[in-house]
């Protein structure tokens, strides 16, 4: 049968129609567009690059074998083909890919079948930006009368002695965090990161570092008492938390505020100084000394500041080495030898070591050479364990030891043999680092995709995760059930500075590639693919905001973050923006600017 049809039938569409398939259409069109335009950028790179002959890998989650390119930006030519290899470990299933075979600088991308990574650059200077930032940052947090500061000036006024009530000039310095306290311990951090850079870095940045050490300086001079040690804080945490934290009025000793009242807290106890919220504006100095560590840190400092201002400002450079003459003393007569921890030897032995480079007095070899032998009997040897090298909390504490901040002994070691490389117990030396590094250090990094180091070793108990390495449980993260914990990028840069060490002193290049890594962890080669480093790289993690005092630390370019936590069971996490991630304190700023100096100084 043949059926007649009428074309206008055909086409004759009611208006609701046609505007129902419009609305169609355009939806589709918009899905369409929208999911063919977005890019899945999974492919974990450094996001801030990498020098020529640095060790360069990127990594994905997976768990099959498949290939990369590595695309130059500008050409869009590729200029490398390589093999994502499978390497699971601790933190899951991911694939590995080796480019460090490009020499070339430039600025590249890498894909992989529907993802691809961040553009990065290959130079020899790629940690320029980055470097500028960082010393942009400690500019900004200048506290006092100072011309950058965020908000200048501020805390004209400290401070008021807890022990006698009395005013004492403490101002000038840097805020040491996302707060306004000024922690001696942790703000020390930064004149060591500061003038380790000066002395890595070319001479475009000395003025402007030099300036800023000067300026941080001012505060940790005024805190030396005559005795000769360096007192505890301003800003810190007196009575309660938070109760020094605060913005003042910047006039010392109001005439309108009450006067603080000096108590006695018990028969023969010692006179301190009571004081609550809102009797006085004017925060208050904790006079006593700060720990052991913090010293000798302060001894290195001003041994450091001597040999960089001696030629161009011989007065001021002659202030710094007393001051630090003085401490050591101080030092000597203070300490018992008792249940002494590993950090106190490492931060003993870089002070004698920094003291020696400006003196030439043989002396202070000597007693860095004894404190190495001190430090030697807190390590482990290889007793069959399958894990070595580590040291413990003391010589009757069999603990291990862990300490997020930073890796005071083991840099300090590596300093000890590249300084005294000919010295008769240098070989001792060496052992005790290649034991570190092989026995402890190594035989972590290998169980996990990014060769990240470990936070530290437990006994007796597992700490979450269920990882055991010889007998010993080990975790990457500190535990988040703790009373404190904070992220890992102070650790994990502070390790990778005595690896760059390590690696000339043991002759083993492969030793530079892991603390590589761990710089890579730190800007973005991580499970969330977030730079931890504010200004460098993308997917930064939340930002903290502190509520106990207005207006707030504001989002400062240049701040290195607490760095990423892990969970129970120590797998990764970011957070959502609490101040043990999302935080930056001295340490972890001070120690990341250390690392790129010395990465990029490696290049040369």
């Amino acid at each position: 049968m043949k059926i007649k049809t009428n074309r206008q039938n055909i086409f004759r569409v009611s208006p609701i129609r046609i505007s129902a398939i419009l609305i169609f259409c355009i939806c589709f069109c918009t899905y369409g567009q929208r999911h063919s335009r977005d890019i899945c950028v999974d492919l974990l790179t450094n996001q801030v690059g990498y020098t020529p002959q640095a060790a360069k890998f990127c990594l994905t989650k997976g768990s099959k074998e498949s290939r990369f390119e590595v695309i130059d930006v500008q050409t869009q030519k590729v200029v490398f083909n390589g093999k994502l290899l499978p390497k699971p470990g601790d933190f899951g299933n991911y694939l590995v890919g080796d480019f460090s075979s490009i020499l070339t600088e430039g600025t590249y991308y890498i894909k992989s079948d529907t993802i691809r990574s961040y553009p990065f650059k290959i130079s020899a200077k790629v940690y320029e930006p980055a470097i500028n930032l960082i010393l942009n940052y400690f500019s900004l947090q200048r506290c006092g009368a100072s011309t950058t500061g965020y908000l200048s000036p501020c805390h004209l006024d400290d401070g008021v002695r807890l022990d006698n009530g009395k005013h004492k000039d403490v101002t000038g310095g840097w805020h040491d965090a996302s707060d306004l306290r000024k922690w001696v311990s942790a703000t020390i951090y930064g004149m060591i990161g500061l003038e380790k850079a000066y002395e890595l870095t070319g001479n475009e940045y000395k003025h402007r570092i030099y300036d800023e050490l000067k300026w941080g300086n001012l505060y940790f001079l005024k805190m030396q008492e005559p005795e000769g040690f360096v007192m505890d804080f301003i800003g810190g945490d007196l009575k309660r938390n938070l109760d020094n934290n605060r913005w003042t009025d910047n006039v010392v000793g109001d005439e309108n505020e009450k006067e603080a009242k000096l108590v006695k807290p018990n028969a023969g106890g010692s006179t301190s100084l009571m004081l609550t919220m809102g009797e006085k504006d004017d925060r208050v100095i904790q006079t006593r000394p700060a720990d052991m560590p913090t010293q000798y840190r302060f001894i290195a400092a001003e041994a450091n500041m001597y040999r960089i201002a001696k030629n161009t400002d011989t007065a001021y450079a002659e202030n710094c080495i007393n001051a630090a003459l003085k401490c050591f003393e101080w030092c000597n007569n203070a300490r018992t030898g008792n249940e002494e921890s590993p950090e106190v030897y490492g931060a003993a032995i870089q002070a004698a070591i920094e003291v020696y480079k400006a003196t030439g007095q043989k002396l202070y070899e000597e007693y860095a050479v004894k404190q190495a032998s001190k430090l030697k009997e807190l390590q482990e040897a290889d007793s069959g364990n399958k894990i070595s090298g580590f040291f413990y909390v003391s010589a009757k504490n069999k603990e291990p030891y862990k300490q997020i901040l930073g890796n005071s002994q083991f840099i300090a070691l590596c300093e000890l043999a590249l300084t005294f490389p000919t010295h008769p117990e240098a070989d001792d030396w060496k052992r005790m680092i290649e034991s570190y590094v092989n026995g402890y250090l190594l035989n972590i990094t290998c169980k996990n995709s990014f060769e990240l180091v470990p936070f530290g070793l437990y006994t007796n108990i597992d700490p979450g995760g269920n990882r055991k390495a010889g007998g010993y449980w080990y975790r990457y993260f500190m535990q988040p059930e703790s009373d404190w914990w904070v992220g890992i990028n102070a650790n994990i840069a502070s390790a990778a500075l005595g690896l760059c060490k390590a690696s000339v002193v043991l002759n083993n290049k492969r030793l530079t590639a892991i603390a590589q890594r761990e710089l890579d962890w730190i800007c973005g080669c991580n499970p969330f693919n977030s730079s931890t480093i504010i200004g460098c790289g993308y997917n930064n993690p939340p930002q903290y905001v502190p509520t106990s005092f207005v207006p707030n630390t504001p989002l400062l370019a240049g701040a290195v973050m607490n760095g990423l936590g892990g969970d129970h069971l120590d797998q990764p996490f970011m957070g959502d923006g609490i101040w043990q991630v999302s935080e930056y304190w001295t340490p972890m700023v001070a120690t990341t600017l250390w690392l790129m100096a010395e990465l990029e100084h490696n290049h040369d």
